[in-house]
């Protein structure tokens, strides 16, 4: 059933639409099922956090050009990694003590004379900046020294959700469910705020030692007037094998856009598979503006029936037909840590504007007028001594 104000799609058929004691009864498995919930969220967290520490690795002693120098109040320590848009390092805080993990604007970017690479560098530390959430990494500072532009955000000891799944191989379905779960809770924040993430992988999804889930790197975002960049609009961005259809066309992104992306780490998170596959990046970008829907049949007999709806709403061709908020899929994905044979979905017509009635209207007349009947004879008999 679906809520006709919040859209929200409810899964049970264990009672009759009509039959109120068996909506009382959904009701109270629903609380039961939300107390197990949060204690199944709490266990796959710590279970998590133990991988993501199994598998995170110290920096290693990496040449860089900043390692062992001074940024403003921070002093470089080690290499993290070396991205196209900035390299990241670990740096220390001297004020106020505490390790930090710091982008550095490479100087072959010249701001100059390659002012987009500069804009997009620090639209990505505004841009997270403006989300706090505690699934999204976040930005303490952003500053600029002889030229050198840079931005300060929170250190993540953990791992990257591909990096873990190239070292480990396919995750279990409840703790893939968890991931991706808090990964959605972090890009629907930002969807709230007009920003469309559209580079939502593996590699840009985080789980720290402690089992919590981080988005990073929103260098590609698409964020919604002014403050976006003109000169990003209308591209097609992101990286292939992981857009959506239709940014492959070159079609606006949406926050359905991230949610299929979302769909295919998912579904890669569970198979250390992808989806989407061919030789060159061209092809893949071919494949993915012709993609279709994925169904049912296409995905394991063995998978569990609310895990498969949630990835095939996920990935509908037609971003219409896919969840419109990410808040939802999240929500959806923590309900699937709970196990349940009859959890299903009931799809009414789009067309229905009024939820269905658990009384008829007659019924609640009649009951109102009989009630009122009562407390008139009850008032003149008391009276009438």
């Amino acid at each position: 059933m679906q809520c006709r104000h919040c859209r929200h799609i409810w899964r049970d058929t264990t009672a009759a639409p009509g039959d109120v004691a068996g909506a009382l009864d959904a009701a109270a498995t629903a609380w039961t099922q939300l107390g197990s919930t949060m204690l199944a969220a709490a266990d796959h967290g710590s279970t998590m956090g133990r991988i993501a520490a199994k598998h995170s690795r110290a920096p290693q002693p990496v040449p860089g050009e900043w390692v062992g120098k001074r940024l403003g109040k921070y002093e470089v320590r080690s290499v993290l990694g070396l991205g196209a848009m900035g390299h990241v390092y670990e740096a220390y805080d001297e004020d106020l003590q505490r390790v930090v993990a710091m982008k550095i604007l490479p100087r072959r970017i010249d701001p100059l004379h390659q002012p987009l690479g500069l804009k997009m560098f620090l639209q990505e530390a505004r841009v997270a900046a403006q989300i706090t959430h505690p699934n999204v990494v976040t930005v303490y500072e952003v500053g600029q020294q002889d030229g050198i532009y840079y931005f300060v955000m929170e250190r993540v000891h953990g791992v990257t959700l591909a990096a873990l799944i190239e070292q480990s191989g396919p995750l279990p379905i409840y703790q893939a469910c968890y991931t991706i779960a808090h990964a959605a809770k972090g890009l629907a924040a930002g969807h709230a705020l007009g920003v469309v993430h559209r580079d939502v992988k593996p590699g840009n999804i985080m789980i720290d030692t402690k089992g919590r889930v981080k988005v990073t790197d929103f260098g590609l975002a698409n964020v919604a007037g002014a403050a976006g960049i003109a000169e990003l609009a209308d591209r097609t961005l992101g990286t292939p094998g992981w857009i959506s259809p239709e940014i492959a066309r070159g079609e606006p992104p949406t926050a359905a856009s991230d949610i299929y992306s979302l769909g295919l780490t998912l579904y890669y998170a569970l198979t250390r598979d992808r989806l989407i596959k061919a030789k060159s990046r061209s092809g893949m970008i071919q494949a993915q503006q012709t993609a279709i829907s994925v169904t049912r049949a296409q995905l394991p007999a063995e998978w569990p029936s609310r895990l498969c709806e949630i990835l095939v709403q996920c990935l509908q061709a037609d971003s219409r037909h896919r969840y419109q908020s990410a808040d939802l899929l999240g929500t959806d994905l923590l309900r699937a840590l709970v196990h349940d044979d009859l959890d299903r979905t009931i799809e009414l017509d789009d067309s229905l504007q009024q939820g269905p009635r658990l009384v008829p209207a007659w019924l609640g007349w009649t009951a109102l007028l009989l009630t009122l009947g009562a407390a008139v004879a009850l008032a003149a008999l008391y009276f009438s001594k």
